[in-house]
């Protein structure tokens, strides 16, 4: 039977009511090892004190940049419980990428796990920032401005924590959604609690459940998990990764019975070899977005279990669509904080199986982003007239069940990730060979889509395909570099030189696979 919603409540009183309910029970499993929900009360007030003899104080932005690991969960909560405004950064960005978040959200410290720490440095030096960096597993040799991460020794802890409204902004997270620098989503604590609400009603949370949880969490789908612990008191069993060829071993071992997907996660399952005993796993329910319609009842099928597909954006709200019904293709009717419709070119509303823009209006304004980071041209263009204006494509049924059908401005999404055009031009345009580049998404067979880059080289330069791979390697994470290259005289232009994505070729059949190349991506 599903739980009942949870009173919306601030994080630190989350922690403190799990701690004085369950304080025995289980919160976290993590290679082996245990933290209970008394214990991590206990730890996030030392850790809170400790950030605070750092200097760290509320409002003030932090970035950070650690792996999946249960002092990540701590710091996280820490800093909620001082009231700062926690950033994170993905762990697969390269310097180029680092450096554009503190350029622009100018934060006042930097957390960063050892294996992190040269990039950053490097990002600091290339945006002439000097900021304090507080070190996770430091080695010996640190700058004599960097320190060690030591959430240990909480001396003068302080007895309460920073009293704010659910309305205080909790976090900035970075998307490259759209064309141009990625931009900064503000999110208040509100926007959180209804999002882990929302999840856990697409997950049917039960008293018995176990998460699995192996978001990385730079993405908010995985404190969303954190915060669905927090609000319905069931334990997590976290990795430090994804992995396709362990995923289900791992949930098998840990009891798990909610497995959340994103983006092609389900299609990577579904091309492991079959085994007999692909269904013999915990998971009831496995829930989340994105899941490809031909793939849907397959992967029910093969692992018994329930698909249940949700849909919403950084800008409105982590679901602002569920789908209860197991309509497959579909990502379901507005959750009761929403309204929402399609919109024509014209604005006007469009009729039932119209393709058009995906419009949400929150009943409450105070659930949805506040704006964009320092941003107000941006935020006016995605935030007008009281409503969310997607920027996706989808259509609805005569039956009121809505259907996303692309992304209407020039973004990709691969792998669960948004990724910037723009971005990945910008760095393949830095090598001294490239004169120019465009950068589009085509269909993949794991579902989502692929990278593929026309390239213009300089007058009288030469470069290989794997040049620019081994480039791009340096600068960018793994899923920001592309797939397919293709070589170029010139671009198809309009009147003002703009280059007319829309008109260059869409079949990959000629073009450089880096998939059939033999070359394998490092990745961290």
């Amino acid at each position: 039977m599903l739980s009942a919603a949870p009173e919306a409540r601030p994080i630190w009183q989350l922690i403190e009511h799990q701690s004085a309910l369950r304080g025995n029970a289980v919160f976290l499993r993590f290679a082996g090892r245990e933290l209970t929900y008394g214990s991590l009360a206990e730890r996030v007030r030392t850790a809170a004190a400790a950030l605070r003899a750092r200097g760290l104080e509320p409002h003030q932005r932090v970035l950070v940049m650690m792996p999946n690991h249960p002092e990540h969960v701590v710091v996280y909560l820490a800093l909620a419980w001082i009231g700062c405004v926690i950033i994170e950064v993905s762990i697969h960005l390269k310097r180029s990428g680092i450096q554009l978040q503190i350029e622009d959200a100018k934060p006042h410290a930097i957390i960063v796990d050892q294996a992190f720490l040269t990039e950053t440095q490097s990002a600091l030096a290339m945006a002439g920032v000097r900021l304090p960096v507080l070190v996770r597993d430091a080695e010996p040799g640190l700058r004599s401005h960097d320190s060690a991460l030591d959430i240990t020794n909480g001396r003068g802890r302080p007895e309460h924590p920073e009293e704010r409204s659910l309305d205080a902004v909790h976090a900035i997270s970075y998307t490259s959604g759209t064309t141009g620098r990625p931009k900064g989503v503000v999110m208040t604590e509100r926007f959180f609690q209804v999002g882990a609400k929302n999840a856990g009603i697409l997950a049917d949370v039960r008293p018995s459940d176990i998460l699995f949880l192996w978001e990385p969490f730079y993405h908010v789908a995985g404190w969303m998990s954190v915060l669905i612990s927090l609000q319905h008191g069931v334990p997590i069993a976290m990795v430090e990764r994804f992995s396709a060829t362990q995923c289900w071993q791992q949930i098998r071992e840990s009891g798990a019975t909610l497995f959340h997907y994103l983006g092609g996660a389900m299609n990577l399952l579904l091309k492991q070899p079959p085994r007999p005993d692909d269904a013999d796993n915990p998971v009831r329910i496995a829930w989340g977005a994105a899941a490809p319609a031909g793939s849907w009842r397959a992967f029910e099928r093969r692992f018994g279990v329930t698909v249940r597909e949700g849909y919403g954006i950084s800008e409105a709200q982590n679901f602002t669509h569920m789908n209860l019904e197991g309509r497959v293709g579909s990502i379901g009717v507005p959750v009761e904080e929403f309204d929402a419709w399609i919109a024509d070119e014209a604005g006007r509303r469009a009729g039932p199986d119209e393709i058009g823009e995906i419009v949400v209006k929150p009943k409450d304004p105070r659930v949805i982003m506040r704006g964009y980071f320092r941003d107000d041209a941006k935020t006016g263009e995605v935030l007008r007239d009281g409503c969310v204006h997607t920027g996706d494509l989808g259509y609805v049924d005569r039956e009121g069940y809505f259907y996303y059908a692309g992304r209407k401005k020039d973004s990709l999404r691969r792998r669960g990730e948004n990724v910037s055009a723009w971005e990945v031009e910008r760095v393949i345009n830095a090598h001294p060979a490239v004169s120019e580049s465009a950068v589009i998404g085509v269909p993949s067979e794991m579902g989502e889509q692929d990278i593929r880059a026309f390239v213009k080289l300089a007058d009288g330069m030469a470069a290989a395909p794997l040049d620019l791979v081994r480039w791009c390697e340096k600068h960018l994470a793994y899923y920001q570099i592309p797939r397919y290259i293709d070589f170029v005289d010139d671009f198809p232009r309009g009147p003002t030189q703009r280059i007319r994505k829309d008109e260059l070729p869409a079949g990959t059949a000629a073009a450089w696979d880096l998939e059939q190349s033999g070359y394998k991506l490092t990745r961290m």
